[in-house]
């Protein structure tokens, strides 16, 4: 009776546990799964390369995950299944649009506590920025970003889901050293998901 109750116990924590973790990753697509995924001619995803990543060593490895397509192919899904994923093996993760990430990034410094917000970016097992590069940074929003991908190639890994190349990314990067930096540590160590296929929003 005893041991049924503690094990009743620690299976409420566990559960409390990964529910705090996905609360706090603020997914974009909160049920988002893997088992979920579509696999298709036309989409393109390779189910190796899902298969893979579903072990979590990427994680462990300090591995990066590149995905990119059209608007409406599922890259925020993928991501947020890779989330969820982790977190149901007792990593956690953290999901930002880049507009947003940027945003609280230069609030932070407004209000001294840039330090903060990086410290606990670091410490996520993943890192998600969505609509990665969409359009042109500023010096300054440059300078944030290349904060951001040092602390994570130090040992965390980071998913970046966007429409653009990374040819197209030193180009809105500013074309220069911290755009180098910045795709050196990103594309240095990476799985890459390249989906192509109309949109799935249209396909529902």
């Amino acid at each position: 009776m005893l041991e049924k109750i503690i094990i009743k116990e620690s299976d409420t924590r566990l559960r409390n546990k990964k529910e705090r973790y996905r609360k706090a990753a603020n997914l974009s697509v909160i049920n988002a799964r893997l088992e979920n995924l579509i696999y298709s001619p036309k989409r393109k995803l390779k189910s190796e390369t899902i298969e893979q990543l579903s072990t979590n060593d990427y994680i462990l490895s300090n591995n990066n995950v590149i995905i990119q397509g059209a608007t409406g192919t599922g890259k925020s899904y993928i991501a947020c299944a890779l989330i969820n994923h982790a977190i149901d093996n007792g990593y956690n993760g953290l999901f930002f649009r880049m507009t947003d990430l940027l945003s609280k990034l230069q609030q932070a410094d407004y209000n001294n506590s840039l330090d903060r917000l990086l410290k606990k970016i670091s410490r996520a097992d993943i890192l998600v920025i969505d609509d990665f590069l969409l359009t042109n940074t500023t010096e300054q929003e440059q300078k944030y970003l290349m904060e951001v991908f040092e602390i994570r190639s130090r040992e965390k890994s980071l998913i970046l889901c966007s429409q653009m190349n990374s040819v197209e990314w030193h180009k809105i990067l500013g074309g220069g050293a911290i755009a180098d930096a910045i795709l050196d540590r990103a594309v240095s160590k990476c799985y890459k998901i390249f989906l192509e296929g109309e949109s799935l929003r249209k396909i529902k």
